[in-house]
């Protein structure tokens, strides 16, 4: 099967209403065989991101916990889900590919994470769920298969991911 990585701009859809819940509610529902994973700074930063959604006042406070709680639930405690990390010899590997794809830290290390993740031996297919264009890009252009909840429907979610 494939590795369904998860950037926050993505898996933030999961626990808060907005464009491209809706896919991403079918990739988790089609993701049986697959493996989901995201990095410990992907969950910080969706955690953020509801964060400064309670902050600016579009989230109540029992909304954003109910919500915080789920995402926790789910990434970091459920067997689901695991967490890569971004090593200092990533972060290293990354400055080129922050250079060629002219992407900030973070999405570089995300793609030299995947680059290297990609030649393991029996690694499984790549495939990065993004809602940030200029990282989808530039995964794109390192040869992995993606899915954008923003542009792509639900209905096409089975067979991008292969599945029945």
């Amino acid at each position: 099967m494939a590795l369904l990585f998860w950037d926050a701009s993505a898996i933030v859809k999961r626990y808060w209403h907005e464009e491209g819940s809706d896919t991403v509610d079918a990739v988790f529902a089609h993701s049986s065989g697959h493996t989901m994973a995201t990095t410990p700074v992907g969950y910080a930063e969706t955690y953020s991101i509801l964060l400064r959604r309670l902050n600016s006042g579009v989230l109540d406070i029992p909304t954003f916990s109910m919500a915080a709680s789920a995402l926790e639930t789910e990434v970091v405690v459920g067997e689901d889900f695991g967490l890569m990390s971004i090593t200092d010899t990533i972060v290293f590997e990354s400055i080129p590919i922050m250079r060629k794809h002219n992407l900030n830290s973070t999405d570089a290390a995300i793609v030299a994470l995947l680059v290297g993740y990609g030649r393991m031996p029996g690694s499984e297919t790549v495939l990065l769920i993004a809602a940030d264009k200029r990282l989808l890009r530039a995964a794109k252009q390192e040869g992995f298969r993606v899915i954008n909840p923003e542009e792509n429907s639900p209905a096409e979610i089975p067979s991008l991911l292969g599945t029945p």
